[in-house]
């Protein structure tokens, strides 16, 4: 593997890969969270909508990702690859906490309590409150729909990576985020948020 220009050591990628094949597994790893870390957490906080449970499934992302880190062939770019674990995960825990959510609804004595989500006056910041109404928008959504759009957006995946991560066609994944963005763009003007 060449260094980058300048000769100074591999970054990014290319590190973790070299780190990797030299069977420094675990400076990989560090060096994958280094990389790649803040991409993951962002992308999970937005599917999940709960950065406590997020942090959780970043846990679990990185921990599957040292584990089969030494067979990762290369397909794809190691942050289309994690993204895809995300996502997986992201998807279990939505389900794990529905359970949850079920089984504790279902006892009249169980008091559940939820964190108002809204800032006050002082903190309502244009970009906050941006923010939170498109995360409400997007929670209208349907899981798959979500995911593809998040996907797309977010994490900056195009529709081709997407195909392979999710085993859908990439035109099937474009018409799906397609017709989402009209209902997003609906969503958000009806709770005052102009584009």
């Amino acid at each position: 593997m060449p260094p980058p220009p300048g000769g100074g050591p591999p970054r990014g990628d290319d590190a973790v890969l070299a780190l990797r094949d030299r069977g420094d597994h675990r400076a990989a790893l560090i060096a994958l969270m280094q990389a790649h870390g803040a991409t993951v957490y962002a992308h999970c906080v937005r599917v999940v909508k709960d950065p406590t449970l997020a942090q959780d499934v970043q846990q679990q992302v990185f921990l599957e990702a040292f584990r089969d880190l030494p067979g990762f062939g290369g397909r794809s770019a190691l942050r289309t690859w994690l993204i895809s674990i995300a996502n997986h995960r992201c998807l279990d825990a939505i389900k794990a906490r529905r359970r949850r959510e079920d089984r504790i609804s279902g006892d009249d004595n169980a008091v559940v309590s939820v964190a108002d989500a809204s800032p006050n006056a002082g903190e309502q910041l244009d970009g906050q409150r941006r923010a939170r109404v498109l995360d409400e928008c997007l929670g209208g959504l349907s899981e798959s729909v979500r995911v593809a759009v998040l996907t797309r957006f977010n994490a900056g995946l195009s529709y081709d990576e997407m195909s392979a991560m999710f085993g859908e066609r990439a035109g099937t994944l474009q018409a799906r985020v397609t017709r989402a963005l009209p209902v997003l763009r609906r969503c958000l003007e009806s709770k005052g948020v102009t584009l």
